[in-house]
């Protein structure tokens, strides 16, 4: 069927239905996150039996739990750059080989040190996956839909592979002993193995292909996921034009600047320092719950190591009813509002825990409902810095907001059991309460900078192109403003 002259972008973002290969590629590269989530939170079991195998303190327990977060800020920030340069693809395919290698080597280590460089570099592989996945993601998916696609989908999938590793680290405890670590760590090549053959067979985005002036290609691609552009001399036009006119940033000349001073030059500035900060500092009202859980209640909430390896699954229970509420309502709501109510659940939440909850097993639910809380929240904001900025400094923009928040996130799993022992686990946590509460007025602020219904074009100030298009046959399902199925 002919849509007659429209926005091409537009039309790929709000009016073309989804294809079933759009909805698998989606999957696919969301997928990613599985074996981020398996091989980041697969320490946290294995804690337990590092702290004896290697005789830890305290110090090397934060050390080696806050390894790969560290490693992961380095990643989204070199790989955000690169990501631009050179594609989302090729970094999405290249991180995926570095995880299998890296997950047999730490199975294989003699010394602390070994894995502590190990776990450094997992997290530069985890950092390269998650700033080329949700750049694609957002680039890919549907505007009616982009906050369950790119942000949703991801926390879920990253959710499920962190319980596939507390889980199986349970039975592995049981069936091995004291040597399951080495199985826990080796087991996370296979779902890397599965994932990369099936991101192998998937073009790059359309949209970073359009930014490239690489046409013939992106006009391939759009046609596979069901647009077809009528008329490919004025879309060649269209883009040299952009690239003439200083890409459509309200007139603005920004293309001509250095990427990084793109990202925090006018009109682009007051969006970059809201979605990086947003993104970034949030994880700091975090107590380590998604490392450190079965350490917490081995210690204070009285469970045996492999009660306490179990009860630490339950935050990933949470985690995954947090981003299916979130893949149901975040483009109903908005991004922002989302963020403001998990704020209010995070006080809710704590203060129980640092009161009538303090030393005992009911700490077990609790940690259950900080868990849909928190990956309720994280849905929100892990897109933002993808939805609101332009496609040529997209990763970059990622890899800052996604960087800033691994170092909180490592500061925090670092510091916290310092913390337990300076101030006592009530007093940690209701810090942690305060935290959440002073967040509140910043997200209020940044109502104005909402991306939820819009194009992301749109949302980014990228220029979209009119040109005549074509909708593909192979159309199933209207994507503009429906929430997506997972069939």
């Amino acid at each position: 069927m002919s849509a007659g002259s429209h926005t091409c972008l537009s039309a790929f973002d709000d009016e073309v239905r989804m294809t079933p290969l759009r909805r698998r590629a989606l999957m696919t590269i969301a997928l990613g996150e599985f074996v981020d989530g398996y091989d980041l939170i697969v320490i946290s079991a294995a804690l337990l039996q590092l702290q004896h195998h290697f005789h830890l303190g305290k110090g090397q327990l934060g050390w080696l739990s806050a390894a790969a977060f560290f490693g992961s800020a380095v990643g989204a920030l070199f790989f955000g750059n690169l990501t631009d340069r050179v594609g989302r693809r090729r970094v999405f395919v290249l991180n995926l080989v570095a995880f299998v290698g890296l997950a047999l080597l730490s199975a294989a280590v003699t010394q602390v040190w070994m894995l502590f460089v190990i776990r450094i570099l997992i997290g530069v592989a985890i950092g390269a996956d998650i700033v080329a996945s949700i750049a694609f993601l957002a680039e890919l998916s549907p505007s009616g839909s982009r906050g369950s696609w790119a942000g949703a989908l991801p926390q879920l999938t990253w959710s499920l592979g962190a319980m596939c590793a507390i889980l199986l680290a349970a039975a592995l405890i049981s069936l091995m002993g004291a040597e399951a670590w080495r199985v826990m760590f080796a087991a996370g090549a296979v779902p890397a193995v599965v994932v990369l053959g099936l991101r192998r067979s998937l073009p790059d985005s359309p949209r970073w292909l359009l930014a490239q002036g690489r046409v013939g290609e992106a006009l391939a691609v759009f046609e596979q996921f069901g647009l077809k552009v009528v008329d490919q001399s004025r879309l060649t036009t269209s883009v040299r034009s952009l690239e003439i006119n200083g890409g459509g940033y309200d007139g603005r000349s920004v293309r001509r600047l250095e990427p990084y001073r793109r990202i925090f030059a006018p009109p682009l500035r007051g969006a970059a320092v809201f979605a990086i900060l947003m993104i970034g500092l949030i994880p700091l009202n975090g107590i380590g719950q998604s490392v450190l859980g079965p350490y917490v209640l081995h210690e204070f909430g009285h469970l045996s190591e492999t009660g306490a390896v179990l009860g630490g699954a339950v935050i990933w229970v949470g985690a995954i009813l947090g981003s299916l509420l979130a893949f149901r309502v975040l483009d109903r709501i908005g991004r922002i509002r989302s963020v403001i109510w998990a704020l209010v659940g995070f006080v809710a939440v704590y203060v129980p825990m640092a009161t009538v909850a303090a030393n005992t097993v009911a700490l077990v639910p609790l940690y259950c409902l900080l868990g849909v809380v928190t990956w309720f929240g994280a849905s929100a904001c892990w897109p933002l810095p993808s939805e609101l900025l332009p496609t040529a400094i997209r990763g970059r923009a990622q890899g800052l907001g996604s960087g800033l928040q691994r170092v909180s996130i490592g500061v925090n799993v670092l510091i916290f059991p310092h913390l337990l022992v300076g101030i006592g686990f009530r007093a940690t946590v209701l810090l942690a309460a305060g935290i959440s509460i002073a967040f509140i007025p910043y997200a209020m602020w940044g109502r104005r900078y909402e991306p939820a219904g819009k194009s992301i074009e749109l949302a980014s100030g990228d220029q979209p192109l009119d040109l005549p298009y074509e909708l593909g046959p192979a159309a199933d399902s209207p994507a503009s403003g429906i929430i997506p199925t997972m069939t």
